[in-house]
């Protein structure tokens, strides 16, 4: 992950400014069809000022996935501030939340730009990698500790199975019911989280 924390405000301001422009950019270009100019244009700056906080466009691609996986790290860690005794009914009411970030049009393209990205560059595949495998063990942990599942491998993959196949879903129906996906999927998390 990005040790931006040890950046200053605006440094880390800046920072996100250009990776939402680049965000955008990559979402209606591709990776490679978008350049640096049309980056610096979106974030409103010259392309010389981004090279001050990013080395090249591999490097702007890298802390998108990075940003992406800390996003999923900061999601998992909000649910060890649940109560052992409701975590798994607070898994299976945010589904809604799951199906709702998952099935945004812009967020389902970047994730694909992403998983298209890594089939190319071995180095964003290995980071993409490396970040699911901390998610991951992140779940597996929560589930064995506060809930005392068994084969909480099985059950992590399962769930990261049924939301990552969403984005894709959504660009191949986009009339999806969402609220009716919801209600099935709430009754297969509670399913896979029943002993």
């Amino acid at each position: 992950m990005n040790p931006s924390g040890n950046t200053s405000p605006r440094t880390r301001a800046r920072r996100a400014q250009i990776l939402d422009a680049a965000a955008i950019c990559f979402v209606e270009q591709g990776f490679h069809g978008a350049g640096m100019a049309r980056i610096a244009e979106q974030a409103n700056m010259s392309a010389g000022h981004i090279y001050h906080y990013f080395e090249n466009k591999d490097a702007i691609i890298e802390a998108i996935v990075d940003r992406e996986a800390d996003i999923h790290t900061e999601k998992m860690m909000s649910f060890h501030d649940i109560p052992r005794e409701e975590l798994a009914h607070e898994l299976v009411e945010r589904a809604d939340e799951g199906v709702r970030t998952n099935t945004d049009p812009f967020q389902s393209a970047l994730n694909l730009e992403i998983i298209a990205e890594a089939q190319r560059n071995p180095h964003i595949a290995e980071k993409l990698r490396a970040n699911d495998a901390e998610t991951r063990k992140a779940f597996q942990n929560l589930l064995s500790e506060k809930l005392g599942l068994s084969d909480v491998e099985g059950r992590v993959e399962l769930m990261f199975t049924l939301f990552g196949g969403l984005p894709i879903r959504i660009l191949r129906n986009p009339d999806l019911d969402r609220e009716g996906l919801t209600r099935y999927l709430r009754q297969v998390i509670r399913a896979i989280l029943a002993e």
